[in-house]
């Protein structure tokens, strides 16, 4: 109920592109999405392997998939995303504590109002930074480490800039 709650309150704003800039992410996100159909399921390695920089293939490949089950439709991909977003926000709070996770949602949300900016507008940020901290609060929780290690290594491929982490 959580997240689709928040994913409609984020949805509920205007995402056409005449009121972002050109340059602005989520126009990029939208537009890309729009046309990642032109784009082949080996295209989308190829295209990180030679230019790395915001080409990172799970999100792409995310993006695909998106494509693929919503027709191309720019609207439910952004309700899909941010639905997808709220509901690794609330694992996460699940994760780090059974009982009080409510709690530990509501300080993500909106103790940090850069994670809200960052929901708002850096998309693949968000997607690689959640599932890097996912991976690591189940790192504690698991007696085989492998899966947590996958986790974490694969926020890399959701954005570029997790590897500092």
């Amino acid at each position: 109920m959580f997240s689709l709650s928040f994913a409609l309150l984020f949805f509920l704003k205007d995402y056409s592109l005449t009121n972002f800039p050109n340059d602005s992410d989520v126009a990029q996100y939208i537009t890309s999405f729009q046309t990642i159909n032109e784009l082949s399921w080996s295209g989308i390695f190829y295209r990180f392997i030679s230019i790395p920089h915001g080409n990172e293939p799970l999100f792409w490949i995310y993006n695909k998939v998106a494509w693929i089950l919503f027709s191309g439709n720019a609207s439910l991909y952004v309700f899909f995303h941010f639905f997808i977003t709220f509901v690794l926000i609330s694992y996460l709070g699940k994760i780090v504590d059974t009982n009080k996770f409510v709690i530990i949602i509501l300080c993500i949300l909106f103790v940090g109002f850069g994670i809200l900016f960052s929901l708002a507008q850096a998309w693949r940020y968000s997607l690689a930074f959640l599932i890097f901290i996912i991976g690591v609060f189940s790192f504690g929780n698991r007696k085989k480490k492998w899966l947590p290690r996958i986790i974490i290594y694969s926020s890399v491929l959701f954005h570029l800039s997790t590897v500092l982490l």
